[in-house]
Order: structure tokens, then C-alpha cells, then sequence
């Protein structure tokens, strides 16, 4: 629950063009922005990839479904220029985390992902991308599982104005504990887009999920999306999610080798959960959020760029519980930084500080951060990004 304005000459530089996970997290965006021009943004715009092509990018980690900047996912692919077109094929995106839980850890996950990707310019760029997963696993249990998994995206940027619509049209999981159990996500979509005006970049964003777990008859399958199921009764429960993003950002270059990044947001979400036999569960927690970004990106040496945001709610930040009861999101306040190491062609992005020991305890359940506010020296990069351009 998962992204321009740039100045003209950051949309170039070439210490920024080419990036990856690391520099978008370092400066406040996640996994993409929703009005910085980055590598990265053509999975939110497949569009972009009009604006950055021919390059190869590796993202360092493990195979996994799961991401984050302390347990990072092994992902990465290809992107080139086909006279007026261009083109990409990229391995291991594996999708959205599951927002259900416990049953739907017993199915097969979203995995072995490829994404495909074209675009064009003719007056008005555009771009597609294709993501397709699947997968069988006949040894773990003495059932078959099975997942599959597809997608569409597509993108228009024309001037000062952009769109896109990034649409989960499939993603079923068969045979849990019996063959008839089934997780499947309906057909969900993020649409969104932008408008540049007076140095400004104005966005809007909506994204929506909704799956559901079903038990089959003399299944055994305990737990899914806040619920129980009675063993050896069939059941169903729907989890249904949204979130809308109402947004203003600006990037002003202090100087041709400094920027500064801020932003505001608007978040309204909904978490909803039907069919749960723990009646509590049932009904729909809302929330309301207004974070604010700070960032800076400066070119260090000629050789190393350094960036870092602070992140944090203002005013508004608050979730209203199944019951009504309002509560203030606590402790909202982030701080990131990365680096870049500019090696020609080859440039290696990373974060920094991510591998301290910092934990917090909440109703005796703790938990590792993994960040304690100190520069560690034993390792001089987490979130490690590879791209080499050609």
C-alpha cells in the first residue's frame, strides 16, 4: 500500500537518473515517487520508460515475496532503447505482501514474477506493462497448490500532465490443508496521476485491494483476515482495503550540485473485514493521515551523492477503530539516509544506518527496527541498488 515536478536539470543529472529502491526510501518516497523522476518510476507510470532506458539494475537481497529496506528482496531487469520505442524485462517484483494473515501463510505464495514492458512516444508518450507469476508445488503437503497471478499497467505522459492505471486483474492461490481451499485477490487497481503548475507538482492516487480466504469443507485451515474458521467447516472471509492520496510537492535546486525535497499528503484509508466468525473483526477501521516529507540530495564529491528526509504526520494522524473509538497514530517520526557511489557508468545506491539494534515493546511483543540512530561501520551500505547504464 505501495508513487513528476523535477527541475530540469535534476530530471538529467546524471547522479540521479538512474536509481533504485534506496535513494526513493532515503529521500521519504517508498518504493517509487509520486512526482520525483527516477528509474523507478515505471512501476507506478510505465510510461517513463520513455525518459530512462538502456540500463541493467540490481536490486541486492534474498528471494523472497516480502520487502523492506532491512530484509530486502532479490529483484532486477533490463531496459532498452528500440529506435522509436523501448523496452524492459524485469524478474522478481513478486507483488503486494498478503494484508490477510495466518491462513493465508499456509498458501502458495506470489512468486518467480516477471514483468514485461513497452513504451513509445508519438507526440504523447505511453507505456504498458505486462506482470505474470505462477507456480505448483506438489511436495509440501499431499495436495497440489497452486498460484497464478496477472496484471496490466498502463501510462500517458503529455507535457505537464500524466495518468496511469496499474490493474491486479488475477491472483489465486489453490490447496492449503485440502484442495478446496482457495486465497484469491479480486481484481483490484491503482489510478492516479499529475499536473506540473508554477514550479509545484499537484497528484492524486487511489488504490484498492479485496480478497478473500475460503475453507473447505473438512479443511483444517485455522486462521485468515482477522478470523477463525471452525475446524472441518467450510467458511469465507473478505478483506477489502483503500487508500486515496491527495498530494503537493516541489523540488528546488539550490544549486546545480544540491536539492531540496519537500512534500505534503493527504491518506485516507479503510481496512475492512467481513464473514470473520470473531464477530469483533467484522466492520471497517478507518484512518486519516497528513505526513510531510523534508529532504535534501547533494552532490558530495564527483564521486559520491548523500540524500536524507525526515518524515513525519502533522496535524492530522489518527485511526478510528471497528467500534468508533479514534486513536492518535504515535510516534509518526522517520529518518533516512542513503548514498550513492558514482563509478562512470556503474553507480551503486544504498542506505545508511539501517543495521542498528533499536526495539520497541508493545503489549509485551518486541520488535527489532533495525534502526538505532547511528552511523554503523561494519557495513557501508544496506538496501544495496546496482545499475549500470550503457
Amino acid at each position: 500500500m505501495k508513487k513528476t515536478l523535477v527541475i530540469a536539470g535534476l530530471a538529467v543529472l546524471s547522479t540521479s537518473a538512474f536509481a533504485s529502491k534506496a535513494r526513493m526510501e532515503a529521500l521519504g518516497q517508498g518504493s517509487y515517487s509520486y512526482y520525483l523522476n527516477d528509474s523507478r518510476s515505471v512501476f507506478l507510470n510505465p510510461a517513463a520508460l520513455n525518459d530512462m532506458k538502456n540500463y541493467v539494475v540490481t536490486e541486492w537481497g534474498v528471494g523472497q515475496v516480502a520487502d523492506s529496506s532491512t530484509a530486502p528482496r532479490a529483484e532486477g531487469g533490463f531496459f532498452r532503447e528500440m529506435g522509436s520505442f523501448a523496452y524492459g524485462l524485469y524478474l522478481g517484483n513478486n507483488g503486494d505482501t498478503r494484508t490477510t494473515t495466518g491462513a493465508a501463510a499456509t498458501f502458495l505464495d506470489h512468486q518467480n514474477a516477471m514483468d514485461l514492458m513497452l513504451a513509445g512516444d508519438m507526440g504523447v508518450k505511453w507505456g504498458a506493462r505486462v506482470h505474470y507469476a505462477n507456480s505448483k508445488d506438489e511436495a509440501t503437503n499431499t495436495i497440489t497448490r497452486k498460484n497464478s497471478a496477472f496484471g496490466l499497467s498502463l501510462g500517458v505522459t503529455s507535457g505537464d500532465l500524466e495518468g496511469y492505471a496499474n490493474l491486479a486483474l488475477s491472483d489465486k492461490s489453490e490447496g492449503a490443508k485440502v484442495a478446496g481451499d482457495m486465497w484469491e485477490r479480486k481484481p483490484g487497481m491503482q489510478i492516479g496521476g499529475s499536473y506540473k503548475m508554477s514550479g509545484m507538482t499537484f497528484f492524486a492516487d487511489y488504490s484498492s485491494t479485496n480478497e478473500e480466504v475460503t475453507a473447505a469443507t473438512g479443511s483444517t485451515l485455522a486462521t485468515a483476515a482477522g478470523g477463525t474458521f471452525t475446524p472441518g467447516t467450510a467458511g469465507k472471509i473478505t478483506h477489502k482495503t483503500s487508500d486515496m492520496t491527495f498530494g503537493a510537492a516541489r523540488v528546488h535546486e539550490v544549486n546545480p550540485g544540491a536539492r531540496i525535497i519537500t512534500d505534503a499528503q493527504l491518506v485516507l484509508s479503510s481496512d475492512e473485514v467481513s464473514g470473520s466468525v470473531t464477530t469483533t473483526q467484522n466492520g471497517k477501521v478507518k484512518s486519516t493521515t497528513l505526513p510531510v516529507t523534508l529532504g535534501m540530495e547533494a552532490d558530495a564529491t564527483s564521486w559520491l551523492v548523500v540524500r536524507g528526509n525526515v518524515h513525519q504526520n502533522v496535524i492530522l494522524g489518527s485511526s478510528k477503530s471497528i467500534a468508533g473509538k479514534t486513536t492518535t497514530i504515535a510516534n509518526s517520526t522517520t529518518v533516512d539516509a542513503g548514498a550513492t557511489l558514482n563509478f562512470g557508468k556503474l553507480k551503486v545506491d544504498g542506505m545508511v544506518g539501517t543495521t542498528g539494534t533499536a526495539t520497541t515493546t508493545n503489549a509485551g511483543v518486541t520488535t527489532n527496527n533495525g534502526k538505532a540512530g547511528v552511523l554503523s561501520t561494519s557495513n557501508l551500505l544496506t538496501r544495496v541498488g546496482v545499475t549500470y547504464s550503457f
